[in-house]
């Protein structure tokens, strides 16, 4: 745990502007470490090698709720629908399905030879115990309400149903599950490709409890298996004999370099394949790098934000977190990152209905000095000590280092910051929040409904400890809403509660995913989603 001093603006500017020699001679000591030779795997096929940049926090389904978990997960594991390259929901495990003409009964009929990387066969009772489990409050599933569109769903995470078999899902064999929803839900096919509705087998987790995810007790339904898990190390994927699909040609092996400097090196010393902004990449490299003939770019549903804590002072101050969102301006970020960073008040990205540019707070230090003082605090005298925490990378830090240096400047508030390794970090923002903490947000499918329903009083990502009814009402009335002028409407007045009326956080910009591939690797698939799909990877290191 590292505590950092406010910056200077020079020294800021400085210290984007540059990286570290001693990284990158730890870097060349990275580079010889032993990873496999490229030709090594259990099956004699050429290994693909990317950077997670951190130890995944979970790979039991129920329990994912960040990016480092799902890019495994979702490489392992195939639920009842897949996206397809332009986001749609394409069948899966179900390899068809009916739906009622009233849009709230659907049937799915699953792929016979759909099996587990054991042999077994996957079951819609699996997909059965799998929701039941997540619905279950002991399991603490952040992502249970995304199946609160079953019938009943809802009501039996709550208690007020005891009797699963009222929920509305159910198998009438093993090849064929009927669910009912509780309403029409537009996107309820999208919701279905997540982790949280993934199968659950549990005799596995009978047998090993929690450690039912480790290699050589997990079983994947997917295109790769879980081969080898050397924790804080790397992960090994291998191709799943089992996969209703074409087999994928290569291994995989996912490292575990949390330094973006370090992997950078990796990768120009031919030791990773692939290295992309959010794990392996410096801001400050992004300039060069992109001028590499191995350069891709893709804009990506992804917001980074400051959450408050409503539960702890001085942010149970509505005041004081209307002066640190005013006080915030968001074209530092591009100015000084210079990676692609759209500065964004909305808590909706572009290119989806219900984004607007006009709602968030803007920058007024001004109106941000006269807030902090209404609330008790002139020019800052007597403002207590604040902490922000975030997740620890090279990127994230840069980024508190730019809001520490603009509330001192403009509030001469000091703002302590404080770094976590990411499963420390997650475990702290569920258990007891810092009063100040950074996340990003990617959505879980392409519709406003998951920025929107994130922040919902019971979701298990709203970490800010607020809940609003008058929200939660628009926003479960934006999900049923068809005619896209009045879902615009919905979302604006939603917006402006979250943003403007209660100030619970504050968007800052939307992402830009820069990614290098070497010219060997062929069939890597990334989208919008900033989801990775290795299925289709082909290795040639002989061009």
């Amino acid at each position: 745990m590292e505590l950092f001093k406010p910056f200077s603006k020079a020294a800021l500017v400085k210290a984007l502007a540059c990286g570290s020699a001693l990284l990158m001679l730890a870097a060349c000591a990275q580079s010889q470490r032993a990873l496999e030779e490229e030709s090594q795997s259990s099956r004699g096929l050429p290994v693909f090698r990317m950077n997670l940049g951190t130890e995944p926090p979970d790979l039991d389904p129920v329990k994912i709720s960040d990016l480092t978990s799902f890019t495994v997960i979702q490489n392992l594991m195939r639920g009842l629908t897949y996206y397809d390259k332009g986001l749609k929901p394409q069948p899966a495990v179900a390899e068809r399905w009916d739906r009622s003409a009233d849009g709230m009964r659907y049937v799915f009929y699953l792929r016979p030879n759909a099996r587990w990387s054991d042999g077994k066969p996957v079951t819609a009772g699996q997909f059965v115990d799998a929701w039941q489990r997540a619905l279950t409050p002991e399991t603490a599933a952040d992502y249970a309400f995304f199946l609160y569109e079953i019938k009943n769903a809802k009501a039996y995470y709550e208690g007020t149903l005891k009797d699963f078999s009222k929920v509305g899902v159910r198998a009438l064999n093993d090849q064929t599950l009927v669910v009912e929803l509780e309403r029409p839900t537009p996107f309820f096919l999208d919701l279905l490709a997540a982790p949280i509705a993934l199968p659950f087998r549990k005799d596995l987790y009978a047998r090993y409890g929690e450690r039912y995810t480790e290699a050589g007790h997990f079983a994947a339904n997917g295109p790769y298996r879980l081969a080898a898990w050397a924790h804080d190390d790397y992960i090994r994927l291998t191709p799943n004999p089992y996969y209703y699909g074409e087999k994928p040609a290569v291994a995989v092996k996912m490292v575990m370099v949390n330094d973006t400097n370090t992997s950078t090196v990796m990768y120009e010393n031919n030791e990773l394949d692939f290295i992309e902004t959010t794990t392996s990449i410096a801001s400050f490299d992004v300039r060069r790098l992109r001028k590499s003939p191995d350069a891709h770019v893709n804009r990506i549903h992804r917001i980074n934000y400051f959450g408050f804590n409503l539960k702890k002072p001085p942010f149970d101050d509505v005041r004081v977190r209307k002066a640190f969102a005013m006080a915030l301006d968001r074209n530092y970020y591009p100015k000084l990152l210079q990676s692609g960073q759209k500065p964004i008040k909305s808590w909706i990205s572009p290119g989806l209905v219900g984004y607007n540019d006009s709602v968030g707070l803007a920058y007024n230090p001004e109106k941000a000095r006269q807030l902090l003082a209404e609330a008790g605090y002139p020019d800052g005298k007597g403002f207590p000590d604040v902490t922000l925490a975030y997740r620890t990378l090279y990127d994230i830090q840069k980024e508190a280092e730019i809001a520490q240096y603009l509330w001192k400047k403009n509030l001469n508030v000091d703002v302590r910051l404080q770094n976590m390794e990411w499963k420390v970090y997650l475990s702290q923002l569920r258990q007891d929040a810092s009063n100040l903490y950074m996340m990003g947000w990617f959505v879980d499918y392409p519709d406003a409904d998951s920025y929107m329903s994130m922040m919902i009083g019971d979701s298990g990502n709203n970490y800010t400890g607020w809940k609003s009814e008058r929200y939660d009402s628009l926003v479960s009335q934006a999900v049923v809403t068809l005619d896209a002028d009045k879902r615009q409407k919905l979302y604006d007045d939603a917006q402006r509660i979250l943003l403007e009326k209660d100030a619970v956080m504050v968007p800052t910009y939307q992402a830009e995913k820069t990614w290098l591939l070497k010219p060997w690797v062929k069939g890597l698939e990334i989208n919008a989603l900033n989801l990775i799909s290795l299925d289709h990877l082909k290795i040639n290191r002989k061009q």
